[in-house]
């Protein structure tokens, strides 16, 4: 018979999970899946498809976000002492230096696996790390410290996109996926700034003007404008299903939000509903042999990061 665990071993337990946020890897398994299907079009017959390179992607990733993560409430320790004590860091259940140590090993450890994958995927994984740092410094003290976090996500796309090319490649070839990937960065990018907008406003002590609480639903509503106009514009009926769905689900974030004003919720909902923003182009290439498990894989994820959001919180 297992005995069981020690309370206070399952409370650190759950501390560590919840300084990781966990619960949103699988949002970034989702960004680097469909940054890797960018590059696997757009440079199949420059390179080549290595499964073991793929999970190798998706390690340096979630190392990556982990050790940001923790990096983050090793940061915030004089903040969460005046505001939250009962954090895991301030409440002495974890000690600074750890989680230090944890950031450090983690975020080092994914660069080095992004190094193994290719030169090219280690240079937009050190592109990672800087926003980190830098949204960790300034993400207290100034309002548009938000680009380096929506920095953080979008270089997720490039690492795994050029995955496939080796140095020499990258330098004759980046060209290709570059305008794609552009895109797909100012897409998610309008999609986090919409969430951080539009939480802001909601719990806002001062009066919010109709302007202040319509733009964060439109940053929201950003995807939309650079991923799915231009496919359904190129004649691409696929796109409109995830269209739709992605549509439903801001619909439902927005008006529970409105009726209930839990801004936690709203934030961990809209987190975990990234996955939807990769499947607006996603869907878009179920017509192609072989993609159209893509049409179940990104619902999945999205399952996946509400399912582990109950063990430990998102944000």
């Amino acid at each position: 018979m297992t005995p069981p665990i020690d309370p206070v071993t399952r409370q650190k337990v759950i501390d560590l999970l919840a300084m990781s946020r966990f619960a949103n890897l699988p949002t970034v398994w989702s960004n680097g899946l469909l940054g890797a299907v960018i590059g696997y079009i757009a440079f199949a017959q420059s390179g080549h498809v290595c499964p073991i390179c793929l999970t190798l992607i998706g390690l340096s990733l979630s190392f990556l976000y982990l050790g940001g993560c923790f990096f983050n409430d090793w940061h915030d320790l004089d903040f969460d002492q005046k505001t939250r004590p009962d954090r895991p860091i301030p409440s002495g259940r974890w000690s600074r230096g750890t989680v230090l140590g944890l950031a450090t090993s983690l975020m080092t450890g994914g660069l080095a696996l992004a190094f193994m994958i290719s030169s090219a995927s280690a240079l937009f994984a050190a592109g990672i790390i800087i926003c980190i740092l830098a949204y960790t410094r300034w993400h207290k003290i100034h309002p548009a410290s938000f680009i380096f976090m929506a920095g953080a996500r979008a270089l997720i796309y490039p690492l795994a996109a050029f995955s496939f090319l080796d140095w020499e490649q990258f330098i004759l070839l980046q060209y290709r996926a570059t305008p794609v990937l552009i895109v797909l960065a100012l897409g998610l990018g309008g999609y986090i700034l919409g969430i951080s907008l539009l939480a802001s406003a909601e719990s806002s002590e001062k009066p919010v003007t109709e302007a202040r609480r319509i733009l964060p639903v439109f940053c929201l509503c950003s995807p939309v404008v650079f991923i799915s106009a231009p496919l359904i514009l190129a004649n691409n009926g696929f796109a409109l299903i995830p269209l739709a769905i992605f549509l439903a689900a801001i619909a439902f974030c927005v008006r529970r939000l409105r009726a209930t004003g839990q801004i936690g919720t709203f934030v961990s909902r809209a987190l975990a509903f990234i996955p939807l923003v990769d499947f607006l182009m996603l869907g878009s290439f179920a017509r192609q042999e072989g993609f159209g498990i893509f049409w179940i894989i990104s619902p999945l994820l999205v399952l996946a990061a509400l399912g582990l959001q109950k063990i430990a919180p998102a944000t």
